[in-house]
């Protein structure tokens, strides 16, 4: 028979289900106040905080519905499935497709959303066009754009 194990994992992208103390709770919230979407990558690297796994996992990532607002129909995937952990189920498409930062306030009603694979887009086309031009402008503005980013999320 397969027994529960508690430890540290290595990694906590890709857990999906989470206990948490008051005081945990308390804890995570004062060190990661604008978390907004992924808790996982907020908390990671935390030292504050204790993260435990279990293992087996309790709940495990399908990619066939979720609320995170990621594209998830064959026909809007350009990349072919990529599963990055077999063990999480963690695939490179879910990544690239999910949120960031959610945009426009109450003049667009918020329906502008960047996601991890936009924001490497952007971050990407402005170092690559920033070579080619040789632009001190363009890179500086590529570096203040992932700064920005940064500090928001």
């Amino acid at each position: 028979p397969q027994y529960a194990s508690i430890h540290v994992p290595m990694c906590p992208y890709g857990m999906h289900a989470y206990v948490l103390s008051p005081r945990g709770a308390a804890k995570l919230l004062a060190l990661c106040p604008r978390a907004s979407f992924h808790v996982d990558a907020v908390a990671w690297g935390r030292r504050e905080l204790i993260i435990l796994a279990v293992h087996p996992l309790v709940a495990r990532q399908t990619n066939l519905d979720t609320t995170i607002g990621a594209s998830v129909n064959a026909k809007d995937r350009i990349l072919p499935r990529f599963v990055a952990d077999t063990y999480t189920g963690f695939d490179l498409i879910w990544a690239l497709s999910a949120p960031l930062l959610r945009l426009g306030g109450p003049l667009l009603g918020g329906r502008l959303m960047l996601t991890n694979g936009r924001s490497l887009a952007i971050m990407g086309i402005g170092l690559v066009v920033s070579g080619i031009l040789r632009s001190k402008l363009i890179f500086s503005a590529t570096l203040l754009y992932v700064a920005v980013i940064t500090a928001m999320v």
